[in-house]
């Protein structure tokens, strides 16, 4: 390891643009849950329970997007929706675990699944701080608004690349730019007229090469409550090796992500399911958690050896980060 500092950064790949879509709770929970979430990893502090998690609550999707790197590959026997019994065991676990956190998505279209209102409310009721969810926002319908504020939603983000109608539908396959433009402003103005603080409403858009920031800003700004951009990966290939030893991932100490038929990973980036210690029907989160093989993984990053794991060798979101550092 070199003699600098480890990096490790609690939002590395997402830049705010305007305001922030993080409620500003005024309680003490939320305030060290947030103040956890980028310190942790720059100390290598491990809590005893995931603060957050991300709950794929259905792997299925209304749309067809060209640069989609997961969906395309899966077979119709590995599409489906998390069962409301399984979906309520993590809960359930996160709730003795004091969890924080829940998005409720990773692959796929949240808002296809049929009870997704319920375990929003769900979540809610089990003392969870954040509930958040993305979303391409073809179907969030006034009345599908107005049922989320009313579960407890506390943040939404709506993936909108750029201003423009033709290529933003052209590249999503199956959205409607002008409809998805006016649920976002029909969730805000029906999100006034109940006078409820959330939820809080992101638009982000991957940082495109050719997409004018400025004025993608200058647009949303005013029709939500922040704006955003997500790195655009760096497409290297798996097998080519990027070396930084002074970096560490962020979400070994943050998070680890359930997809809908359980099977549990310790990062949402683990394509070929590489560190996944197996799934949360037959074992719990917190023994996940701290398996052996995600505590290997945690060591090797720790101590500035991330590309010797063989889950993170190749990762487009590890080489995007560290050829930010580079530059």
């Amino acid at each position: 390891m070199t003699e600098h500092a480890i990096k490790a950064f609690g939002n590395a790949n997402f830049t705010s643009l305007s305001g922030s879509s993080v409620p500003r709770e005024s309680t003490a929970e939320y305030v060290e849950y947030r103040r956890c979430w980028l310190e942790n990893p720059a100390g290598f502090i491990l809590r005893d329970f995931p603060m957050h998690l991300d709950i794929e609550i259905t792997n299925r999707c209304n749309l067809r997007c060209t640069f989609c790197d997961k969906l395309p590959l899966l077979t119709k026997d590995q599409m489906g929706d998390m069962e409301m019994e399984l979906f309520k065991k993590i809960i359930d676990e996160g709730e003795e675990g004091k969890l924080w956190g829940v998005k409720l998505s990773y692959r796929g279209e949240p808002l296809l699944h049929p009870q997704v209102v319920e375990m929003v409310a769900y979540a809610k009721s089990k003392g969870v701080l954040d509930i958040y969810m993305n979303t391409n926002g073809m179907l969030l319908s006034e009345d599908m608004s107005l049922r989320l504020m009313d579960a407890g939603l506390d943040r939404i983000s709506v993936s909108v690349d750029g201003t423009d109608p033709v290529s933003f539908e052209r590249e999503r396959r199956g959205a409607k730019y002008d409809r998805i433009l006016k649920n976002i402003e029909k969730l805000m103005a029906l999100r006034g007229e109940r006078g409820y603080p959330n939820p809080k409403v992101r638009v982000q858009t991957v940082r495109l090469p050719g997409l004018d920031m400025e004025d993608y800003t200058r647009f949303w700004s005013s029709r939500c409550d922040e704006v955003g951009a997500v790195d655009f990966k760096e497409v290297i290939e798996r097998n080519i090796d990027i070396v930084r030893d002074d970096w560490a991932c962020p979400q070994l100490w943050q998070r680890m992500t359930i997809e809908w038929d359980g099977t549990i990973m310790a990062c949402n980036n683990d394509d070929f399911r590489l560190l996944s210690p197996g799934n949360v029907r037959t074992r719990t989160v917190l023994s996940s958690w701290q398996d052996p093989l995600v505590k290997e993984a945690r060591e090797h990053h720790r101590a500035g050896r991330s590309h010797e794991v063989a889950a993170c060798k190749g990762c487009p979101w590890r080489t995007t980060q560290i050829v930010k550092l580079l530059k």
